[in-house]
C-alpha cells in the first residue's frame, strides 16, 4: 500500500518553500539593483571627489549598463546550460557586492569605471536566474503576483529604504561608506541563500546543443518575439522618463526642484503598490488585455505632460499612474515562462532583458539626447508617449499564455 504524502505546509498561502525562495529572491535582487544605483545616488559626491567630468560620468554608466546587458545575454545562457542555477546565483551576487564594495577603494575615475562594469558584468545573469528558479516553483495562479513582488524589491529595497540611507550615509559619512554597506549586505544575504535555497534538476537540453542552437529554437515562439520588441519600446519610455521627467518639471514648467523631488518620492511609494497590482490583474483578464490596458494608461503621462504641462493632471498622472517598471516582469519573466520549457526560461529572460538594456537602456538615451537638443525636452516626453501606445498595438499579437505555466512544465520537466 503506497504511503500517502502530507500536504506541504502553507505560509500565507504560499507553499512553503515557494515563499522561502520567493522571499530571499526579494531580498537579493532588491539589494543588487541598489549596488547597481548607488553610483547615481551618490554621483555628487563622487565626482566632486574624483573630479569626474560629465563625460566620464556617461562613460562609466554606458559601461555599468552595457557589461550588464552582455552578460545578461551571453553569459546567462551558458550558466543555463551547466544546470546549476543556485551555485552561479550565488557566485554572481557575492561578485557584485565584492566589486560594489571594491568602489569604494578606488582613487580615479578608470579605477572605478573597471569597478563598476565588473558589478554590472556579475548583476546581468542574476534576474534571469531569480526568475527561473522561482517560477519553476510557482504554481499558474502565482506568476504574475510572485514575479511582481520580486520586482518590488527594487521599488522597496533600492528606492524606498537605498535611497534616502547611501545619500544620508554619503552626507553623514562619506560616498565610500555609501558603497560599502549595500555591497556587504549583498554578500550577506548571498551566503545566507547557500542555507536556505536549494539546487534542483532542471536541464533538459540536448548535451550537444549549442547555445547558438538554443537561441535559434526561442526565436520560433511568437510570444518570444514579441517579447523583444516589447522590451525594448518599455526601456525606451523608462529610461525617457527616468531622465526626463525632473528636468521637465523643473526646467520647462518651473517647479522648485525640492516640489519635483516630491514628485519622484510619491511616484517612487505608489510603485510599490503597482509593482504587484500591474502583474496581479492578468490573472483575472489575461496577459494580453492587460499589457494592452497598462500601456495604454502609461501613455497617457507623457500626453498629458506634453499637452497640459503646468496642469494638475500632469503632476498627477506621472506621480501615481506611471507604472512602466511594473510592466516589465511580463515580457522578462511571466509570458517567457508559460510559453517556453523551464529550462530555456533563464537564457530566454537573459536575451530580452539584455537586448532591451542595449537598445532601450544605452542606446536610446544618447538618440533621446539629441532629439532633446534640437526639438526640447517635451517633444522627448511625446516620443514616450508613442513608444507606449506602440506597445499597446504589438501586445494584441501576443499569443495568450495565462494559466499555461503548468501545461509547458508537465510536457518539459
Amino acid at each position: 500500500m503506497s504511503e500517502i504524502q502530507a500536504p506541504e505546509k502553507k505560509i500565507f498561502g504560499w507553499g512553503k518553500y515557494e515563499f522561502t525562495i520567493l522571499w530571499w529572491s526579494f531580498l537579493i535582487w532588491g539589494l543588487i539593483f541598489l549596488d547597481r544605483l548607488v553610483m547615481p545616488y551618490t554621483a555628487p559626491a563622487v565626482m566632486a571627489d574624483l573630479q569626474i567630468t560629465e563625460v566620464q560620468y556617461g562613460l562609466i554608466n554606458a559601461f555599468t549598463t552595457g557589461a550588464y546587458a552582455l552578460s545578461a545575454i551571453f553569459l546567462t545562457g551558458l550558466l543555463e546550460r551547466t544546470g546549476q542555477r543556485k551555485k552561479w546565483l550565488i557566485i554572481l551576487a557575492i561578485g557584485a557586492g565584492a566589486f560594489a564594495c571594491l568602489g569604494a577603494a578606488t582613487q580615479d575615475v578608470w579605477q572605478l569605471l573597471a569597478t563598476r562594469a565588473f558589478v554590472g558584468l556579475c548583476e546581468g545573469p542574476i534576474a534571469p536566474l531569480i526568475f527561473a528558479m522561482l517560477l519553476r516553483e510557482s504554481s499558474s495562479k502565482r506568476v504574475a503576483v510572485n514575479s511582481g513582488i520580486v520586482n518590488m524589491g527594487v521599488s522597496v529595497i533600492a528606492s524606498l529604504i537605498g535611497a534616502p540611507l547611501v545619500t544620508h550615509i554619503a552626507a553623514a559619512a562619506s560616498w565610500r561608506l555609501s558603497f560599502l554597506v549595500p555591497g556587504i549586505l549583498s554578500i550577506i544575504v548571498a551566503l545566507l541563500m547557500m542555507r536556505f535555497i536549494k539546487e534542483k534538476e532542471y536541464l533538459k537540453a540536448e548535451p550537444t546543443e549549442s547555445l547558438f542552437a538554443t537561441f535559434l529554437k526561442m526565436m520560433k515562439y511568437r510570444n518570444v518575439l514579441i517579447s523583444f520588441v516589447l522590451g525594448i519600446l518599455t526601456m525606451c519610455v523608462y529610461w525617457t522618463m527616468q531622465l526626463y521627467a525632473v528636468r521637465f518639471f523643473v526646467e520647462i514648467v518651473g517647479h522648485p526642484l525640492i516640489n519635483a523631488g516630491y514628485f519622484v518620492a510619491i511616484h517612487g511609494a505608489v510603485s510599490i503598490v503597482w509593482t504587484v497590482l500591474v502583474p496581479k490583474i492578468s490573472d483575472f483578464i489575461g496577459r494580453k488585455p492587460a499589457l494592452i490596458l497598462w500601456f495604454i494608461v502609461v501613455a497617457c503621462t507623457p500626453f498629458i505632460m506634453y499637452n497640459a504641462p503646468l496642469s494638475f493632471a500632469a503632476v498627477l498622472f506621472y506621480s501615481c499612474f506611471l507604472m512602466t517598471g511594473s510592466i516589465i516582469p511580463y515580457f522578462q519573466a511571466i509570458i517567457p515562462s508559460e510559453t517556453l520549457p523551464n529550462y530555456m526560461l533563464g537564457t530566454a529572460s537573459g536575451l530580452i532583458l539584455g537586448v532591451s538594456e542595449i537598445v532601450g537602456g544605452s542606446a536610446w538615451p544618447a538618440v533621446a539626447g539629441n532629439i532633446a537638443t534640437s526639438n526640447g525636452i517635451p517633444t522627448v516626453i511625446l516620443v514616450a508617449g508613442f513608444a507606449a501606445v506602440a506597445a499597446a498595438v504589438i501586445s494584441l499579437f501576443v499569443k495568450e499564455t495565462r494559466g499555461m505555466k503548468d501545461a509547458v512544465q508537465n510536457i518539459t520537466l
